[in-house]
Formats: structure tokens, sequence, C-alpha cells
């Protein structure tokens, strides 16, 4: 999320114009305006995130984080007729500027020595979390994680149409993180999925379906914002910081003033600040909120600040992102998935944690491990027989495989797990 000063000169005295680069504090306004539910299931979605992140900070915790590896697919949205890839002004940008933009997310969130990820910063930290192109698609066929998709549209609105750019091609996202790049229209050169799909505690069977993060999950780019070489980039976001800043808000990362005058990102190490680096410079900013001066932290990925300033994501922040992790069930699945589990001769089934609390522990999460590939078939009863919930799945492998727990009583239960004539029951146990 980004913003550009540009200067309007038209036979008059020069002024300045702030243009609003990042789509999700759009989107949130119209999914505001969409969904009456939106606002309480954003607060409740704090209020969680807060409670994982204190048990974060009074453990061990973060010292003992596992490095996460993401498989991602980037999507070319293209209008080339003779799919010519790479040049100027082409939409359909080269493997080597794709490539570019997978090394800057490794270098930033890994703050990799030696490159521009890398800061002395007394917050500043490793996220610890890798990014690679994916190398099987959805059909387990070899893949370079690229795909290229032609259309005559010669650009889009990522905030309105952005479904429209999902039904185009979309991978499962709950195995990639899908990456779409195109050309924007109205400004906007990125736009992030926030993790708000989980059932969160305290809405109850009424809360509405949020049928926008069924249809859509992932980034969208501006070519000339993605990677660092070889395209047509923009002359301040040209060094891959945009897709970053959009990652993290994919992975649970709100901008440092929270979208408001003096607002909060729910991150202590953070400063709080009264709006955003509207500069094109790297120039030190101020801010006054609740009578304290402080230095504004331009060079955290979250402000709106050039790429060549940008160089910090914070403590509060890794920590923010593994308690949303935890939280979303599309982000959980895809952690878990891209993990492929080794298979056994015959079928296993563990459930963990058990028992459960909803409100702490999120959904019910059953490690199933068989040998080949099996048609799966898993039940939830509770003690009286009743069927609770049921998947019938095709052709599956070895995985992980959730439940949602938020509506269940307290009490005990059973899954049973069969595949190819050979069934599993465990018994699991809901606390609140």
């Amino acid at each position: 999320m980004k913003k550009l000063l540009f200067i309007l000169i038209i036979l008059m005295p020069s002024m300045l114009l702030a243009q609003d680069k990042c789509g999700v504090a759009l989107d949130d306004k119209k999914m505001q305006e969409k969904y009456s539910d939106w606002n309480q299931r954003k607060s409740l979605f704090e209020s969680q995130i807060q409670v994982i992140q204190n048990q974060r900070k009074n453990s061990l915790a973060r010292i003992e984080d596992k490095i996460y590896t993401i498989p991602v697919v980037v999507h070319v949205i293209h209008n080339n007729a003779n799919n010519v890839i790479g040049g100027a002004n082409n939409i359909n940008i080269a493997d080597a500027q794709i490539m570019s933009q997978i090394q800057i997310l490794n270098e930033d969130y890994r703050k990799k020595l030696g490159t521009n990820g890398y800061n002395t910063n007394a917050v500043g930290t490793d996220m610890e979390i890798n990014f690679k192109l994916a190398d099987r698609d959805p059909n387990n066929n070899p893949t370079t994680g690229i795909t290229r998709t032609y259309v005559r549209q010669n650009g889009f609105s990522f905030v309105e149409e952005k479904t429209k750019i999902a039904a185009l091609i979309q991978w499962d996202n709950t195995k990639y993180l899908n990456i779409w790049v195109t050309r924007g229209n109205n400004g906007v050169i990125g736009y992030a999925s926030f993790p708000y799909d989980s059932k969160l505690e305290g809405l109850g069977a009424t809360t509405q379906n949020i049928s926008d993060q069924e249809l859509f999950d992932g980034v969208i780019i501006d070519y000339r914002n993605f990677g660092n070489c070889c395209g047509t980039l923009s002359q301040s976001y040209n060094l891959g910081r945009t897709t970053t800043h959009e990652v993290g808000h994919w992975l649970g990362l709100l901008h440092p003033n929270g979208d408001e005058y003096c607002g909060t990102d729910y991150c202590n190490d953070t400063p709080q600040i009264e709006s955003l680096n509207l500069n094109t410079t790297c120039d030190k900013l101020t801010s006054n909120c609740n009578s304290i001066s402080i230095t504004n932290m331009i060079e955290n990925y979250m402000d709106y600040s050039p790429d060549r300033c940008m160089n910090v994501f914070t403590v509060d922040q890794k920590n923010r992102t593994r308690a949303a992790l935890s939280l979303s069930t599309k982000r959980k699945l895809l952690l878990d998935n891209a993990e492929p589990l080794t298979d056994s001769e015959r079928l296993q089934v563990t459930v963990t944690p058990n028992p459960i609390n909803p409100t702490v522990n999120g959904n019910i999460k059953l490690k199933v491990t068989f040998k080949d590939e099996k048609d799966l078939f898993i039940q939830l009863h509770d003690l009286r027989g009743i069927l609770v919930e049921e998947k019938v799945l095709t052709q599956q492998r070895s995985g992980y495989y959730y439940f949602e727990s938020e509506s269940l009583a307290s009490g005990y239960y059973i899954v049973n797990v069969t595949a190819a004539g050979e069934t599993v029951s465990k018994k699991i146990v809901i606390t609140r």
C-alpha cells in the first residue's frame, strides 16, 4: 500500500495530490457496506489475536518458532495477443522479473545480511518465512510456479474486480499463495486479502458468509511494481517492496496507523503515528499523538514509503503474523499442506490438540496418514450418535483435515475416518 504525490502543473501554481496506492483500506470500506457484521468480525479477530500475542510474549514460543516455507504461484494476466514475454511496457512480464520478486520476498522476510532486506534496528527481526515458486501444480504435475493468461481487457480495478481476476485462474488457496500480476487502474498498485476467514468465537451461527473471501484469496500487484528488473518499473516503487507490503497484509499485518489519524496496528513496537508516509523521499517524519512527539518508522514495510526506504519488520509484527496464522483456517491449511506427511502402511489418525478449547486452540485438526491416494470419508458425531458434520473427499493423500469447533457445545464427540474400507475412530473433547 503506497501513496504517491503527483505534481500537477496546469498554468497555475503547483499543487500536491495524494493518491491511494493500496487497495486494502478501500476494500475495508466496501466490506463494511456489504456485510453488517464486518466490523464485529474485525473486532473479535483483533481481540483473539491479542490473546495469542500475549501468550507468546509470556512464553518461549517466539524463540522456538519454526521457519515456514510458503509455495507461491504467480498468475500473469496480460493482453498481449501474440503472447510475447518480457520487454518494455509489456504486462506479460519475463520469468526473470518474477524470480527477482521471490528473491526480494526472501531477503525482506528473512532479514538477509548483505541485501536490501537487512537492518540493524533494535526491534527489527527475521520473520522466519520463506517463499518459493511452486514445483507441483494442483494435479501434481511439474510446474514452474508461473501461469500466463491472455485477456482482451487492458487493466483491472483491483478492489472492484478482485473476484473477476480470481475467476480467470486461481489455484487451491489452501495449498498456494496466489499472486496475480497485471495492470492496475485507478492508481491502486497492490491489494491483498486479509485473514478474516475463520469463524470467530463470539459471532455465533448467525455469522454472514464472507463470500468475497471464498472467491478470492491472495495478492494482486501491478506489473510495474513487481520485482526489480527486466521490465518497465515505476520510479519510486521499483524494488519489489509493494509485494512485501501486500504479503504482510495477507499474513495479517495492518498499516502502522491502522488507517486512522493516530490509530493503531496493535503492535507496541511500531510508533503511533498521525499518518502514513506520503512523500517520495526517505526524509525523517515526526508525529504528535496524545501529546507525545515521536519519530515515524518510515522504514517499516507496512508504511507507504518508497521502496528504497523500507527494510524493517518488528518483533511484535512477527508475533502478530504468527497469531493470525494460527487463527486463519486457510492459512493453517496452507502451512500444513506445504509440508507433505510421510505415508503410513495402515490408516492412522491423530487429533491435535485434544481436549480442544475453541477460543484458544481454534478448529479441530486431524492428522491423517495412509498409503498412496485414497478416497476419504470423515464423519463427526456427538455421543448421542447424531451426525454433526461429514466430509467426502476423493483421491486424497496423507494430510491435515479440519472441522470448525466454534459452534460445538462442550462435551465429547467421535470422529470416524474411513479410507479403502479401513476405519479409525477417535474421541474428541470440547472444553470452554
